[in-house]
């Protein structure tokens, strides 16, 4: 099982989603994300799925559908950690 691992299977782009405006959330330099922002966790293979939480422990790759709240996740500045 050794497998490459910088291949673009262990590459991911974050992408904030566009409809948020709130002005009070801010960058959080120490980390790179953006306070409390939803974005998708972006797969950068050929068919660029998303990250999707199902159920309460369960992330699985799917294909990006709108408004979809399971695929939106968020970095908590209290926890420093993505949640969804």
């Amino acid at each position: 099982m050794g497998g490459k691992k910088t291949g673009a299977n262990q590459r991911w782009r974050i992408v904030y989603v566009d409809s948020v405006t709130d002005q009070t959330k801010g960058l959080n330099k120490d980390f790179g994300f953006f306070v409390n922002r939803p974005f998708y966790i972006r797969s950068r293979l050929p068919m660029k799925r998303i990250a999707e939480c199902v159920g309460a422990n369960n992330v699985n790759l799917k294909r990006w559908r709108k408004s979809q709240l399971g695929q939106q996740w968020f970095f908590d500045p209290v926890t420093k950690t993505i949640r969804n």
